[in-house]
């Protein structure tokens, strides 16, 4: 009996509820028609309108914009900056290959450091001031380095030929 009760309630303030503005409302002013949409006044229909509708025509006549135009997200990158035309640096400096010889022995005759020098198979034994092959010139010996020229291009390279006796 109370779920009864309860419904008929429920449905009968809905109801209340839906015919109850109705009562209440105010007459609403009739809405403007909307016009239909005016072409722009072109030579042939300006003539035959009378000339103060056609002012009046001409300034109500704008052009609609195009709605429906292409449109893109794409933006031209900037164009790329002016490069000067900058000189390509020198060349480097020439430097002289690494030495082919490996240090085998010294021998130390008091006049004069004798060094024993392997390049691949062949051994050599060079003294201070000698020239090997017209290509490296034996510049200084010291007991822990050798100084060697290499002759094409005038520069020094040291090997190391073991400490002091």
């Amino acid at each position: 009996m109370a779920r009864r009760l309860f419904w008929l309630a429920f449905l009968g303030s809905a109801a209340v509820l839906a015919v109850v503005p109705e009562f209440f409302s105010e007459q609403a002013e009739p809405m403007a028609m909307p016009r239909p949409p005016r072409l722009a006044a072109t030579p042939e229909t300006a003539a035959q309108v009378p000339a103060p509708v056609a002012s009046a025509l001409s300034e109500v006549a704008v052009p609609a914009a195009d709605l429906f135009a292409v449109q893109s997200w794409y933006v031209a990158p900037p164009p790329p900056p002016a490069m000067a035309s900058v000189a390509p640096p020198p060349p480097p400096k020439p430097t002289a290959p690494p030495l082919p010889f490996k240090f085998i022995g010294k021998m130390d005759d008091r006049q004069q450091m004798q060094v024993f020098l392997m390049r691949g198979e062949q051994v050599l034994v060079v003294r201070e001031g000698d020239l090997i092959d017209k290509t490296y010139k034996v510049q200084r010996i010291d007991p822990e380095r050798m100084t060697l020229v290499y002759l094409p291009l005038d520069i020094a390279q040291t090997l190391v030929v073991g400490s002091s006796l």
